[in-house]
Formats: structure tokens, C-alpha cells, sequence
């Protein structure tokens, strides 16, 4: 099978391969955005976690090839790169971190699906269903999964090129080059750190222009309402999820009693709007939550505190100095300052409708300072 990518052109793959393309679950993820409703905001933002599935599996077999495994392993760490992604609900990371809960996050729902089923009876073809699985979290597997990995450096590509942004300029071919592997330890050469630099930075600058946007936001804790609201009023069981894509369980949540009118404003982009903002220090979780029941409560209208969450997580790729292996974060001072920059930019956001804005603005604003 031959598919034109629009990110690396030409991509192969073998029977096997084309076997799991073709089989239904993976089918499925042409029909789960890859930015859920970022769309919403940025339009070009509809491609899916198919296209990232075939970009992921092409990586990893040339990072795999680079790093100089052997060719079994190549091909078992281009199928586990080509299945990473097997196990995404629908509306992707977002609907996930509502179901999480319920379900189990997506690698290990993507797990179920590789050892059982469909999925598992193409793998058995040629392999043990588990040889496959058991890649994620191995050394193996940081091809695929680690900072600097196929996954990465295909979505934030695959990100930018869909939102016309200008952040996911990545030296892939320089990090795969100086990307080497030692005793089951992946690491950079020194060569390499500018260009693993500028792929952190495009990460950090991707988060906080794009997918931490105000108004993505604001739909993202939208579609939590919806997604909620549809579950506690037994509307959808959160195992269907597995199964929907995102415009059937668009469809089956606008449905619903509780959670069918945020279904609805997203379908017809009614967004909740922006009453007030203030700097994440000093509140937590527990603190938005609270207040927001307080002050909806006290206005009988409804009101959303959306509480940020961190998204610069710990760096522990390495880099090979004069001295030996080191954190990335001890060797390059610009790693080390994005982390401090995520915090300063990092605001909660109290939302309402755009009537009850104009209306108790002045009053929730008051509510929440006293």
C-alpha cells in the first residue's frame, strides 16, 4: 500500500500493515479530529488521528532504521507507532479526559483493542498481539512515545501545517540523525540540541497559542459539560465512546436533558464567553470548582470556571556531552525557562452566555473577588 501524506509524501506499507489500515476500528479514526473542536477557532483543523496514525508509523520506522534495531523490531515499532493511537474516544484528548475516569485513558483502552479482537486477529498473522502492546513504555517504544519521538514531532508538524500557524517548523530530519540508542536508552548527540530545542519550543508555542487558545478553551469546557451531562443522565454509556466517532457522539449527546444544550451551542458555535480572567497562582482545582457552584448558584444562571491545566511536562530526554549523559534541562537554559513562562501565562477563565455576561457581569465579577 502506497499513501501520499501531506506531510512526508510518499509512505509504504506492507500486507500486514495494510490489513490493520483497512480493518474497521482503524477506519474509525479518519472520522476523530485530531483537535476535537479547535475547528471551531482555527477551520483547517479538521484532519484526523488517521492521517496521524500513517505519519506516527512512517517516523518510527525511520527513527527505528536510524537507531539501528533490527528489522523484526523495526516492524514491530512501526505497527505499535501505526496503533498508538487505536484506542482514542471520540473528540480525541478532550473527550478522554472526561472518560478517563470511567474507562482508562487511551493507551490503555488502545491496549484492549490490540490483544483482543479485530485488531489482534490481523497481528496474529505474524506476531504475538502482545509483542505489539507491550512496545508502549519500553525502551522500544520512546521511539514512538518519548519527547523528542514520531508522535510529537507528526502531531505539532500535522498541527501547524492544518491551523496555518507558524510554530511546527521542525528540523525532523536533524533530530532523527543525531537521535541514538544505548543499552536501551534513548539520547540526542550534542549536535542535535538546537533542533530539539526548537521542537520544545514549537511544543510550548503550539499549547499556548493553539491549543490552549482562549476561545478553544471555552469549547473544550463546553464539550466536558456535554460530555457529562449525557453520562449522568444515562443518555450514553461512557463505553460507547470507544465506539462513536465525533459526529455520532455529537448527535447522541444533543440528545440529552443535561448535557444537550452545550451539544447544541457547539454544533451551532453559540459559545460561552469570557467574563473575567485572573492568574492561576493562589487557586486550585477545588477552588474553581467550588466557586463556580457558589456564584451560578447565586445568580441562578450557569457559569463555567475553567481551571488550567499544566501542559509542559517534564523533559527526560537526554543529551550526550563531553561529560557524559544529561537531562536536556540541565543542559540548555532555554528548556529550562519554558517551563517558569508556562506558569506566567497560565489564567483561569470564568465563561457564561453571552446575555448573562451582559447582565451579572459586574455581579459575578464582585462575587469571585470578595
Amino acid at each position: 500500500m502506497i499513501i501520499k501524506d501531506e506531510i512526508h509524501g510518499t509512505v509504504e506499507f506492507n500486507e500486514l500493515e495494510e490489513k490493520i489500515i483497512d480493518s474497521a476500528h482503524f477506519q474509525r479514526l479518519r472520522r476523530i479530529k485530531q483537535m476535537s473542536v479547535t475547528n471551531l477557532v482555527y477551520p483547517g483543523a479538521n484532519h484526523s488521528r488517521f492521517e496521524h496514525s500513517i505519519g506516527t508509523a512512517h517516523l518510527s520506522e525511520i527513527i527505528a532504521r536510524s537507531v539501528d534495531l533490527e528489522e523484526d523490531e523495526i516492524q514491530k515499532v512501526k505497527l505499535y507507532g501505526l496503533l498508538h493511537d487505536i484506542g482514542h474516544v471520540a473528540f480525541s484528548h478532550e473527550g478522554e479526559d472526561v472518560l478517563k475516569k470511567y474507562i482508562g485513558n487511551h493507551e490503555e483502552v488502545g491496549r484492549q483493542k490490540i490483544l483482543e479482537g479485530e485488531i489482534a486477529d490481523i497481528l496474529s498473522e505474524n506476531y504475538q498481539p502482545r509483542e505489539i502492546a507491550d512496545i508502549g513504555g519500553s525502551p522500544n517504544g520512546n521511539i514512538v512515545e518519548s519527547d523528542l519521538g514520531a508522535d510529537r514531532m507528526d502531531y505539532l508538524k500535522r498541527d501547524a501545517l492544518n491551523t496555518g500557524v507558524a510554530y511546527g517548523i521542525i528540523d525532523i530530519d536533524r533530530i532523527v540523525h543525531t537521535i541514538k540508542m544505548e543499552k536501551g536508552k534513548m539520547y540526542i548527540e550534542k549536535g542535535g540540541l538546537e533542533a530539539a530545542e526548537n521542537l520544545l519550543v514549537a511544543r510550548f508555542m503550539m499549547f499556548s497559542a493553539v491549543y490552549l487558545h482562549r476561545t478553544v478553551r471555552i469549547a473544550t469546557a463546553m464539550l466536558y459539560r456535554a460530555i457529562e451531562g449525557a453520562i449522568s443522565d444515562d443518555t450514553i454509556a461512557p463505553e460507547r465512546f470507544t465506539e462513536l466517532d465525533d459526529e455520532s457522539a455529537m448527535a447522541e449527546i444533543a440528545k440529552s436533558e443535561t448535557g444537550g444544550k452545550y451539544a447544541n451551542a457547539l454544533l451551532r458555535r453559540h459559545l460561552y464567553k469570557e467574563v473575567c480572567s485572573f492568574p492561576k497562582n493562589n487557586w486550585t482545582e477545588t477552588k474553581a470548582k467550588k466557586l463556580e457552584k457558589q456564584v451560578s448558584e447565586k445568580i441562578n444562571q450557569d457559569i463555567i470556571i475553567d481551571f488550567p491545566h499544566p501542559f509542559f511536562k517534564s523533559v527526560e530526554f537526554q543529551v550526550k556531552t563531553d561529560d557524559g549523559l544529561c537531562p536536556i534541562v540541565e543542559v540548555s537554559q532555554l528548556v529550562q525557562s519554558l517551563k517558569k513562562t508556562e506558569e506566567d501565562r497560565m489564567r483561569v477563565l470564568v465563561l457564561a452566555e453571552e446575555d448573562v455576561r451582559t447582565r451579572f457581569g459586574d455581579k459575578i465579577r464582585k462575587l469571585i473577588q470578595l
